[in-house]
């Protein structure tokens, strides 16, 4: 007769460990870069940071603030997609090079008044360091 071995009920159980703090940190910056973008083409240069403007006319050549608040929520929904690869725990890598690059790039766009750009670098290096 064969015996069928239960499991020990008392042994805690090992789950992989998330990048919460990343992915924290990386949402709020792509939410603060979505927001940007969204005042930018909901009402054109009303608020806006004296950088914002001279990096808008050398870089971008003098874009509508429309076409920018576009490009700042591309950026955004990037960062996002990067953000739900952090949460996973086989995909933490990409996600935050995702997240990375794509804060990095909002620099072009505004950055989510520097604050989006800040929270996602930081998010994206705490994802890569993370050990």
């Amino acid at each position: 007769m064969m015996f069928l071995q239960q499991s020990n009920t008392n042994q805690p159980v090992s789950r992989p460990k998330r990048a919460t703090l990343a992915f924290a940190l990386s949402l709020a910056g792509a939410v603060v870069i979505l927001v940007q973008g969204l005042v930018r083409i909901l009402r054109g240069g009303v608020i806006t940071f004296f950088g914002s403007d001279e990096i808008r006319r050398r870089v971008l050549a003098g874009l509508a603030l429309t076409v920018v608040g576009a490009i700042a929520i591309v950026f955004a929904v990037l960062i996002v997609i990067g953000v739900f690869f952090i949460y996973n725990p086989a995909t933490q890598v990409v996600g935050g090079v995702l997240v990375l690059i794509f804060s990095a790039l909002s620099i072009i766009v505004g950055g989510g008044w520097l604050i989006g750009l800040i929270l996602g670098v930081i998010g994206g290096v705490i994802c890569l360091t993370k050990k």
